[in-house]
């Protein structure tokens, strides 16, 4: 059997279950052979990124990323979604390495971020994407200015709340946003997408989960 999309997920459980929820959800489909052949690798022992990226950790998670990517193209999938934008720190590297288009959740964000015509955005992301310039150096390609919100308040919803199965209180959540003078917030961790349907956010909040099940669809149907 061949399937059409290959997920590399576990990064973390909770981000990578909401993209297949979501993607299910979107597809136009009367019958269960009308939804798209879907394999999800749900690896959630991949070695953290943050920690990696911060020095904090010398456990590499490229090895396992690259692995799950080369099984997930062995199987014959068409297209390789991974719900993780930290792991976009890799993607560079994982792309030369594999044959089947991975996509990149920071690029597509950042994309759509343009399309929308937004100018000024806050980037609320885990501390390795942060250090990293992911979202940074995209969001300048196309000359969108950006602010960072209170970094440790940020670690604190994704870490201490949604990665130990704990609903994120609202109050801290808007600590964090309500000082903010921006056209829009990406929530840049796939973790803070899980946030966003908890805490029923409005449209304001950009949501790469949302992005991503777009991309993939669209691919899809162009095929």
């Amino acid at each position: 059997m061949k399937y059409d999309l290959g997920i590399v997920g576990g990064l973390g459980p909770l981000a990578s279950s909401l993209l297949y929820e979501t993607i299910t959800k979107n597809t136009n489909a009367n019958v269960d052979q009308d939804h798209l052949n879907i394999c999800l690798l749900s690896h959630a022992s991949i070695p953290d990124r943050t920690a990696f990226i911060l020095g904090k950790s010398v456990d590499n998670p490229y090895p396992y990323l690259l692995e799950d990517c080369k099984t997930l193209e062995k199987m014959g999938v068409k297209k390789i979604s991974i719900p993780c934008n930290t792991s976009c720190y890799f993607h560079e590297k994982l792309q030369k390495e594999i044959s089947v288009p991975i996509n990149n959740i920071v690029k597509n964000t950042v994309e759509f971020v343009c399309k929308s015509g937004y100018k000024n955005v806050a980037i609320m992301a885990t501390s390795g994407t942060i250090q990293s310039n992911l979202y940074q150096s995209e969001l300048k390609k196309h000359n969108i200015s950006y602010t960072l919100p209170n970094q440790e308040k940020v670690m604190e919803i994704i870490y201490d709340y949604v990665k130990k199965g704990k609903d994120v209180p609202k109050t801290l959540f808007d600590e964090i946003v309500n000082s903010l003078d921006v056209d829009a917030v990406i929530l840049g961790c796939t973790e803070l997408s899980v946030v966003k349907r908890k805490l029923r956010l409005d449209e304001k909040y950009i949501d790469p989960i949302e992005i991503e099940t777009n991309n993939v669809l669209a691919f899809f149907d162009k095929l």
